[in-house]
Parts: C-alpha cells; sequence; structure tokens
C-alpha cells in the first residue's frame, strides 16, 4: 500500500507531536500553541520559546517510555511540559503532576534564593473526556485553598487540560479562537478532507502551517516507518510488563502451592509424632527430614 492510500496517522501521536513541536525551526508552531492555551486562561503571552529535547530521529523510536513530549521554556523561565495522551490511564494524572513537579523543583542549585523560580505549566492533550463532570474543553487547575477556592496558594504551579475529545469537540466554538483551531486540527486532522481542514483553519494561519506539517509527516514514508517502530516498542513494553506480571503471579501461586503442601505434611508429622510414630516412620511417610521431624512442637 503506497504513503498516499495508507490511513493518516493522527495529529495527537507522540511521534507526531514531537516531530512538530520538537524540530528546529518550528518554534513559532510551538509559541503559538502553548499563547492559544495561556490566552484561553487569561495569561500574558510568552514572546519567546526553546524547545528543550529536540525531535531526534535516530533514537526516538526506542527512547525510554518515559519520554515526554515536549518540554520547552519561555523568555521569563516559564517551563512548559506539554503531554498527549490517547490511552484512559488512572496514572496518567500523576505522571503529569510528576514531571511538571519534577520540572518545577529542577531550577534551584545550592544557595539561590526562592525568587529564582519560575512557573511550571504542564499542559495535558487528550482525545478522550478526562473530566467528564465538567463542561469545557480547557480546564486550568491551581494550589488553592479549599475552603475559599478563590484564594490560590501560588500562581507557579498550573496543570492545564484540553480535551479533544468526541464527548466535547461541540463545545469548541467556547474556546477563544486560537485555541479552538488548535483542538480543531488535533481531533479533526486524521478525519476529515484536506479541502475541509482548510477552510476549519482558514482564520489562524500558524495552525494551518501544523497542518502542512501534519501532512508533510504522513507522506514521508521514514517518518511513518519511525511511528511504526515506535509503536512495536511501546507494545512490546507493554506485552513484557503483562508478561512479567503473569509470571509473578504463576510464581507466587507455585509457591503458595509449594508453602501449602509443606505444611500440610508438617501437620502430618506433628499428628504422627503425637500419636507416638518413630521419626523414621515420619520420615518415610512424610518425607521430612529427621531434623524437620524434630523441630515440631
Amino acid at each position: 500500500m503506497s504513503e498516499e492510500n495508507k490511513p493518516p496517522i493522527p495529529a495527537y501521536r507522540d511521534t507526531f507531536v514531537h516531530f512538530l513541536f520538537g524540530t528546529p525551526g518550528n518554534e513559532p508552531i510551538l509559541l503559538h500553541f502553548l499563547n492559544a492555551v495561556l490566552e484561553s486562561d487569561g495569561q500574558h503571552p510568552a514572546q519567546s520559546v526553546e524547545m528543550c529535547n529536540p525531535f531526534n530521529p535516530a533514537t526516538f523510536a526506542t527512547e525510554k517510555y518515559t519520554i515526554l513530549d515536549v518540554k520547552a521554556t519561555d523568555e521569563r523561565g516559564d517551563i512548559f511540559i506539554v503531554e498527549f495522551q490517547s490511552t484512559d490511564r488512572k496514572a496518567f494524572a500523576d505522571r503529569m503532576t510528576y514531571y511538571t513537579s519534577r520540572a518545577f523543583g529542577g531550577q534551584m542549585f545550592a544557595g539561590e534564593s526562592y525568587s529564582v523560580l519560575q512557573a511550571a505549566i504542564g499542559i495535558a492533550v487528550t482525545n478522550y473526556a478526562m473530566f467528564r463532570q465538567l463542561e469545557s474543553i480547557h480546564n486550568t487547575f491551581l494550589l488553592m485553598s479549599k475552603a475559599e477556592p478563590k484564594v490560590v496558594f501560588t500562581p507557579l504551579f498550573q496543570m492545564h487540560v484540553l480535551e479533544a475529545a468526541k464527548e466535547k469537540i461541540d463545545r469548541v466554538s467556547q474556546l477563544p479562537s486560537a485555541l479552538g483551531a488548535w483542538i480543531n486540527f488535533f481531533y479533526y486532522s486524521h478525519l476529515i478532507s484536506e479541502a475541509e481542514m482548510t477552510t476549519l483553519l482558514q482564520d489562524q494561519p500558524v495552525v494551518k502551517q501544523a497542518y502542512g506539517k501534519f501532512q508533510q509527516f504522513n507522506h514521508d514514508a521514514r517518518l511513518r516507518s519511525l511511528d511504526e517502530a515506535r509503536q512495536i516498542f511501546l507494545h512490546d513494553m507493554a506485552t513484557d510488563r503483562e508478561e512479567a506480571v503473569e509470571k509473578s503471579r504463576a510464581e507466587g501461586k507455585a509457591e503458595g502451592k509449594a508453602e501449602g503442601k509443606a505444611e500440610g505434611k508438617a501437620e502430618i508429622a506433628r499428628s504422627m509424632k503425637n500419636e507416638g510414630f518413630g521419626v523414621d516412620v515420619i520420615s518415610r511417610m512424610t518425607g521430612l527430614s529427621s531434623a524437620e521431624i524434630e523441630q515440631l512442637d
């Protein structure tokens, strides 16, 4: 099957996300996305951005499983951690909290003042409804008072969740136009035609540029092969973990059976000993050694 006839790789796939937001020269696209999130939350935009984990095709496919999708900093020193998630996993929120916390705590060196700390901003993009009880596509989470949520403990730790999900896509018009275009891009780019996508993004030239990168990626046999290798690697990792769990369970069952058998033999030997049978007889009947039998109460 030619590359043109293969179904497109979704824009939320980690391989494409790394390619889009991690390729040197694509900084304006990354900056536009980050500012779309900040604008939607009423925050001041960044003026520039630096990629902290550039896309490297040579090592990407077999990078460790915990590789971050996007890590970047702006001219103020604020740190952005962006993760795309297509599987509803309970641990994903913990993962985002962990890596955003690490980014926040990693700013200081020994002896420095806390005044050097800048915001650590985690952005999670999902293709499922992570918070069905919340109406909006974009939800922001801060450290705040439980008694009075309007009182914020610190603005230096932020989590933003963008749900490009079937359950919420009809609410995209409620977002600012820039973020709405990005949500449409991540949700629809592999589902509708080029003409429809171009119309959908006609007022957002930077997101249209991202769509051009999406087409480039999907028509590049080398990049598609890289994505396939990455998916195989992730499947192998998942299979290895599953097999390790099954092996552990099987070994646990075998160990439990062995312990059960040993305890059963000990109980029989104890009863025979109490009945006055000799050690040699008990040993022949149970397979226990003389020393093991002597130790029984």
